[in-house]
């Protein structure tokens, strides 16, 4: 028996492993070198750098190993740790780098006996030079990483910090699938340059809230259209996922102007404020969504959490301008299959713009409107003609009211439906559990609406059901033959 399982070939072992719960894998991984494999390989797949503690210390030991960093496809780094290892050492007393830096030693096992205090530019020792140098050995190491996050939040841009990201660009160059960049648009002249990627699919700018001073106007506009375009542009023949999202008090409108188009582009994203602080002119965003209709098959638009205080007190909004625009441009929304978007100009233009993917749509998310019972009616008849493909099979709205109606429209007109969020107002909510004395009364109460549409048709059944406040009172539901239970978001 113990010969056949030595020749058994790695998948099949790996077909076992996944009927093991992953807290029980740990202990098989000296069954054989396939289980060893599998372990590692979970344990290393995806690597979270965000703060220096004895678990990233030990993670950064075991990375300076190739046979193990080259388990990494996911790696994440939020760097802000490092400047605040900086700032803590020029404050404290000098006994304090140095106990810093045994411990840091220590820990990594760095080849020095006695322990080299590498001094700072105050003079002291740097314990935050021999993590970063640690991260840039592990980096260079990493051969095989297909997801990249960098966070850059606080870190000054020093050669060891340049050093860091160039190690990233060597170590991913080939492999790498999806960027991720964080950072105050001041600083990503610095990071872009350390990037350069020949096989990047799925590409997600964020840019961070700075100071309305940080860069005026000007400089601002020539950074974007001077550095981030051609950035992103360089990647246009095999890009296909391209998200933009902005907490910055930034004008966007010429990012999206210098933007050519994306043979490939099959998922778009923009969140930011539609104001005319941060997207005074909106036509450019709609021409990226009409020069890559014909292959853009999933959109997102939503509001950021953009912060005008310090710019003005109530910037003029550009949002209805914008969807004036993709109302009135039959080229644009058409043919997706995923669709994510507050109401438009109003409920009308909505569905006019609905109607453009009534045939190919399988995932909506209406946001930020609450849907009367007509609407509601009108909104599902937009998909009732598709009884072969089954239609729509996610559906996110919020509903004005709630009945055993809603259910059963929704079973009878989505027969496909399988995840379904209904978001409801506080007063809809207590309107329905007002003769419920108590929470358990108002779990059975939702229980026998849940239980309404696999009643009257026992083929249909949802696989997952949420029912929630804009606040996050939740009441969920994993599917329609399991009991119902209570949760908070």
């Amino acid at each position: 028996m113990a010969r056949i399982g030595l020749l058994l070939p790695a998948d099949i072992w790996q077909c076992v492993a996944s009927f093991i719960p992953e807290y029980h894998l740990l202990t098989l991984i000296s069954v054989n070198k396939a289980f060893y494999n599998i372990v590692l390989d979970a344990r290393y797949r995806e690597i979270h750098w965000a703060k220096l503690d004895p678990s990233m210390i030990k993670s950064l030991v075991r990375l300076r190993t190739p046979s193990i960093a080259g388990r990494v496809r996911r790696l994440h780094v939020r760097a802000w740790f490092i400047e605040y290892l900086i700032r803590k050492e020029s404050l404290e007393p000098p006994s304090y780098g140095v106990s810093t830096k045994r411990w840091v030693s220590r820990h990594l096992r760095l080849p020095s006996s006695p322990i080299r205090i590498t001094p700072s530019a105050s003079g002291r020792s740097s314990a935050a030079r021999d993590i970063l140098e640690s991260m840039t050995e592990a980096v260079r190491l990493m051969a095989h990483v297909t997801e990249y996050s960098f966070e850059w939040r606080d870190l000054s841009p020093t050669a060891d910090t340049l050093k860091f990201l160039n190690a990233a660009r060597t170590g991913f160059g080939v492999s790498l699938r999806k960027l991720t960049l964080h950072a105050q648009l001041g600083n990503f002249t610095n990071l872009l340059s350390t990037v350069d990627f020949d096989n990047l699919e799925e590409l997600e700018l964020h840019f961070d809230h700075d100071l309305r001073d940080a860069k005026t106007g000007d400089q601002s506009r020539d950074l974007l259209r001077d550095a981030i375009a051609p950035f992103v542009n360089h990647f246009r023949r095999s890009i296909r996922c391209l998200l933009i999202s902005s907490a910055s008090t930034t004008d966007l409108s010429p990012l999206f102007y210098a933007l050519n188009p994306f043979p490939h582009l099959r998922k778009f994203v923009a969140r930011l404020a539609f104001d005319a602080v941060h997207l005074s002119d909106p036509r450019g965003l709609v021409r990226i969504l009409r020069t890559n209709s014909d292959t853009i098959s999933s959109v997102e638009l939503g509001r950021s959490f953009a912060s005008s205080s310090d710019v003005a007190p109530d910037p003029r909004s550009t949002w209805l301008g914008l969807t004036s625009a993709l109302t009135l441009d039959l080229a644009v929304l058409v043919n997706l299959t995923t669709l994510k978007i507050p109401l438009l100009q109003d409920f009308d233009a909505t569905i006019a713009c609905l109607r453009r993917s009534a045939d190919t749509l399988t995932s909506l998310c209406l946001i930020d409107y609450f849907l009367a019972e007509r609407e509601l009616v009108e909104l599902v008849q937009i998909f009732s003609h598709r009884p072969f493909d089954a239609g729509l099979k996610y559906l996110h709205v919020g509903v004005a009211y709630i009945t055993p109606d809603v259910f059963d429209l929704l079973a009878s007109r989505l027969p496909g439906l399988l995840n379904l969020n209904l978001v409801l107002l506080d007063a809809t909510l207590s309107e329905v559990a007002v003769s419920a004395s108590t929470v358990y009364e108002s779990l059975l109460l939702f229980k026998s609406l849940f239980s309404i549409p696999a009643m009257l048709r026992p083929s249909f059944a949802w696989h997952w059901l949420a029912i929630t406040t804009p606040i996050g009172a939740c009441r969920t539901w994993a599917s329609a033959s399991h009991p119902p239970r209570a949760e908070s978001r």
